[in-house]
């Protein structure tokens, strides 16, 4: 039975540590203005959703506040912390464990859960940051609009796991050193298994395509992107029969006009048009409404795109690795009813990412091939 929290008291906590959070990422005795604007919706947020839903948010737009929960207040205290397989894959350690300690503290659960999404989103913003400092960039609003944007503070205000995901996606792609690239696979696998796996799929694959001559990069592009999109429909009844025993067979439908149509769709969250009233609650004119507002949704991939078709020497290979992590995980995703934009939120942080400095770079070729 979960415990009601007052308004008040709620607020109060939600203040305490959003003011504990900027105190810590202070430098120089100052806070970086992005990160006060961030913390300071995720207050607002928090606080209105707990006002306007009370307990009844945890169904809201995802089953994850749910389902960690029901990990925190029931599996863990009842059955202890298990390492087997099933529960290493299921449990959600890297965001279950640290809100399981704060509500030790009196911290309420379900603001426990949404702080832990927080500190995921500014370790989240603090690695992209760094990332773009090494390339010589000094990040400006846009660049972080680009992989720090609406959609992924938004999802941090309702404790969606994907940003914890987006930072270990960080770690596990964009990181030299081999341990913190570590803690970035263990940290994604914990958290979507299938999403590490897209990821090994799309490096692979990306291994394979840098040894193709320019002149032939677009119809290698397309054919590998077809061939990607067929592996992963088929991965999908793979990993079914691996994790639930059941015969293996394969997809139904691959090469058809609504799954190709779906997975244009889905690559700029444009996918409820192709999902049916029974799974999309809100209307159409409301989600097109929604991406005005999470525009970085639609922007970051469509410049992803354009950064893709003009090939670079240095960047090539992380820019097709994360094409083709992507198109392998919707060829998985393809085979279910079941996709939402919060899914692609690790794709967009890198996305957005690789497209700031890939602009940065052609930007300097310009300047370099007009002297």
């Amino acid at each position: 039975m979960l415990t009601m929290t007052s308004l008040t008291m709620y607020s109060v906590q939600t203040v305490l540590l959003a003011a504990l959070l900027g105190f810590l990422c202070l430098r120089k005795r100052t806070l970086d203005l992005y990160l006060f604007q961030i913390i300071s919706f995720w207050v607002i947020s928090v606080i209105f959703i707990y006002a306007r839903y009370k307990s009844d948010q945890i169904y809201f737009y995802s089953n994850d506040q749910a389902y960690h929960l029901q990990i925190i207040t029931y599996y863990i205290p009842h059955e202890g912390f298990k390492i087997g397989l099933e529960e290493l894959l299921n449990r959600r350690y890297p965001v279950t464990l640290p809100a399981l300690m704060l509500s030790k503290l009196g911290i309420d659960i379900i603001l426990a859960n949404k702080f832990v999404q927080l500190v995921y989103l500014v370790l989240t913003y603090s690695s992209g940051h760094k990332f773009l400092v090494r390339n010589q960039l000094s990040p400006r609003w846009w660049h972080v609009a680009l992989f720090c944007g609406p959609i992924i503070i938004f999802n941090s205000s309702l404790a969606l796991r994907d940003v914890a995901i987006a930072y270990f996606v960080i770690l596990l792609v964009l990181e030299a050193n081999p341990t913190i690239r570590t803690v970035g696979l263990i940290g994604t696998t914990l958290l979507r298994p299938h999403l590490t796996f897209s990821l090994l799929v799309g490096l692979i694959i990306s291994r394979l395509f840098k040894n193709i001559k320019r002149r032939y990069f677009i119809p290698a592009l397309a054919f590998l992107t077809i061939t990607t999109y067929v592996l992963g429909s088929y991965a999908y009844f793979a990993g079914a029969t691996f994790k639930d025993k059941i015969p293996l067979r394969a997809p139904t439908e691959i090469f058809t006009q609504f799954k190709f149509t779906r997975l244009a769709a889905n690559f700029i969250s444009l996918q409820f048009l192709t999902l049916g009233e029974t799974i999309v609650a809100a209307s159409i004119p409301s989600l097109f409404l929604s991406r005005l507002v999470f525009f970085d949704t639609v922007l970051t991939p469509v410049l992803f795109i354009v950064i893709l078709l003009q090939p670079s020497t240095r960047w090539n290979e992380l820019r097709t690795t994360i094409f083709f992590a992507f198109i392998f995980f919707y060829g998985i995703i393809s085979q279910t009813d079941w996709n939402s934009s919060r899914q692609n939120i690790p794709f967009f942080v890198i996305m957005g990412l690789v497209t700031v400095v890939g602009m940065n770079s052609r930007k300097a070729r310009l300047a370099e091939a007009s002297v």
